[in-house]
C-alpha cells in the first residue's frame, strides 16, 4: 500500500481510531531497521572473519537467530497496520459491498482474537524462561526479552486488527483499495 500522504481530512471509515502509524514508525520501525542493520553487520563481520582470517565471529548463529526473531516480532503490529498481511482472495470477488465489509470486520475479530491468544501464550512462556534463567546456549543471552517482545507485538497487532473488525472499511474504500492495486 503506498503512503498516504496527510490530506487534513479526517481518516476514511475503519480508520478513525487507527492514526497510530507514526508512533508505530518512529518505535517499532525504528527498531527493525536497527535489527535489521545489527543483522546485515553480524553477517559481513562473520563472513569476512570466516573467509580472510579463518576466524568466523563467534555465536553469529545464535545472535542471527535470536535478532531474526526480534524483527519478524518487531514489524508485525507495522505489517498489521498498514495491511500487508498476506491475503488469500478467493470468494471476495463474488461478494457484494456490504458483504465483502462483514467479511473484513470478521476477518479483524478473527485475527484479533488469534493474535491475542498468541499473545497470551507468548507471555506464559516467556514468564516461564524468566523464572527458569533460559539462555541460549553459546553466547547465554537470555531467551526472556524476546519473549516478552513478541508478546507484546503480538498484543499490539491484536489490538489493532481487533480495531479493523469493530470498524472495517466502508464497502466502496475498501473496493478502491483493492482496485488500485
Amino acid at each position: 500500500m503506498a503512503h498516504r500522504p496527510d490530506t487534513g481530512a479526517s481518516p476514511a471509515r475503519g480508520e478513525a481510531f487507527l492514526d497510530i502509524r507514526p508512533l508505530l514508525e518512529r518505535s517499532l520501525g525504528l527498531g527493525a531497521a536497527l535489527i535489521l542493520f545489527a543483522l546485515v553487520l553480524i553477517t559481513c563481520v562473520d563472513v569476512v572473519g570466516r573467509y580472510f582470517f579463518d576466524a568466523p565471529l563467534s555465536g553469529a548463529f545464535e545472535l542471527t537467530e535470536v535478532l531474526l526473531a526480534a524483527l519478524v516480532f518487531a514489524a508485525l503490529p507495522l505489517t498489521t497496520e498498514r495491511r500487508e498481511h498476506v491475503e488469500v482472495d478467493l470468494v471476495t470477488g463474488f461478494l457484494g459491498p456490504r458483504a465483502r465489509q462483514l467479511l473484513s470486520a470478521f476477518a479483524g475479530l478473527f485475527s484479533a482474537a488469534l493474535l491475542a491468544t498468541l499473545a497470551w501464550r507468548l507471555a506464559s512462556h516467556a514468564i516461564g524462561s524468566f523464572e527458569d534463567g533460559a539462555v541460549t546456549n553459546a553466547l547465554e543471552i537470555p531467551l526472556a526479552p524476546f519473549g516478552f517482545l513478541a508478546a507484546f507485538s503480538c498484543l499490539v497487532s491484536a489490538f489493532i486488527a481487533f480495531l479493523r473488525g469493530i470498524q472495517p472499511p466502508a464497502p466502496s474504500a475498501h473496493h478502491a483499495e483493492e482496485s488500485a492495486l
